[in-house]
């Protein structure tokens, strides 16, 4: 008699097959292979769209509609901090109204919205998907707001003058609007030139460090050791190599754009299959080819990657170059308002400069999304 222990017994996970499985003969046969759980992935995930479509949450809506319409009130009834001086108080009784305008204008784009996801069809559809999606942005944006025009026109909690409510920000907005506008266009049109020649050398640099091992080994040694300096430092070279204060500003953000593009293009290019390569060779492909429709199109996505650092990099380096002599621009606007002690025009700029940065980078993932709709299904984004 022969006693089975549990070593002789073959397991398997639940659920599982082998590969072979022992039939009550003794002979192996091989099991049917396991369906690719890909392909069912998505045919559940499309039907679960069909059956449970995107559904807006009442409560979060409406509660950012009611904050919304509460932050009016507060800035339109609330008294003032008795902390605050007069110069504050006349610049929050000026605008008052238009924040609480915009307060309520907001609420009633929410509520129209919100009106329009429960209407059936391809609007109704993308007003619920818009609302959804928002939904929680638009409660948190409003409470602090609220939390903003509470702790500083209100109680004077965040200390003025360093603080700044929105009123006098708005109204700053207003009256430097000329100026504004002026030194917005100057800062894109040296962030434009500044950002393109950085690009180009960039992505030529990267490409030829990438292909050619000689180039390569001379190159990427300078550029672990070049590519890390901060801006700043480079500020007294350029006062002795440039001519004029314009190129070594379009110099610095050309700069701060190349490192981070020639290293990401770098290594999208080294971490492209061999295989692409053997493959276009067999086929008879030249070298211009294998750069121009293997290397490139492959190191595509890390292009995009380092020019969403460089484009970053670059409003950096366009607040420090256009402190350096440059007559007009935001950075100078920032300076100038920092030397007057305008903490609200310095708010004022600071926010032209945030809306610029986010405006242009939503234009850049448009822009990647369009050029690498291609990859869409291959990677998780």
């Amino acid at each position: 008699m022969t006693t089975t222990t549990n070593r002789d017994v073959p397991r398997t996970e639940p659920g599982l097959r082998s590969r072979e499985t022992p039939d009550t003969t003794g002979h192996a046969h091989n099991a049917a292979e396991r369906p690719t759980v890909q392909g069912a992935a998505r045919i559940h995930a499309a039907l679960d769209k069909v059956t449970h479509p995107v559904r807006v949450d009442p409560l979060l809506v409406a509660s950012g509609i009611l904050a919304w319409i509460a932050f009016a009130a507060i800035v339109a009834f609330a008294p003032h901090s008795p902390r605050l001086s007069q110069r504050d108080i006349t610049l929050i009784d000026q605008s008052s109204t238009f924040v609480a305008v915009v307060g309520l204008v907001i609420a009633a784009i929410a509520a129209a919205t919100w009106a329009v996801s429960t209407r059936p069809g391809a609007l109704g559809a993308r007003a619920s998907r818009r609302l959804s999606h928002g939904a929680a942005w638009l409660l948190g944006a409003t409470l602090w707001a609220i939390f903003w025009e509470a702790s500083t026109a209100t109680t004077s909690l965040l200390k003025p003058p360093y603080f700044v409510a929105p009123q006098p920000i708005a109204s700053r907005l207003w009256d430097d609007r000329g100026i504004l506008s002026e030194s917005l266009g100057n800062s894109l049109q040296l962030l434009a030139v500044g950002f393109i020649l950085g690009v180009i050398a960039g992505v030529t640099t990267g490409v030829v460090i990438g292909w050619w091992q000689t180039a390569n080994y001379w190159v990427h040694p300078i550029l672990m050791f070049l590519g890390p300096v901060p801006t700043l430092a480079w500020v007294p070279i350029i006062f002795v190599l440039f001519p004029t204060a314009y190129s070594g500003a379009v110099f610095l953000i050309a700069l701060s754009v190349w490192f981070p593009l020639t290293v990401v293009t770098r290594a999208g290019i080294v971490s492209i299959p061999k295989s692409y390569f053997d493959v276009a060779q067999t086929l008879g492909a030249r070298d211009r080819f294998l750069v121009l429709r293997v290397s490139l199109p492959g190191a595509l996505p890390s292009i995009f990657t380092g020019a969403f650092m460089g484009l970053c990099a670059s409003f950096v380096s366009l607040t420090v170059a256009e402190n350096f002599g440059v007559n007009s621009g935001l950075g100078w606007y920032l300076n100038w308002k920092k030397g007057w002690g305008d903490f609200p025009g310095v708010y004022a700029g600071i926010v032209v400069l945030v809306v610029v940065c986010g405006v242009l980078l939503s234009l850049l993932f448009r822009l990647r999304d369009w050029s690498l709709r291609w990859e869409k299904e291959l990677t998780r984004w």
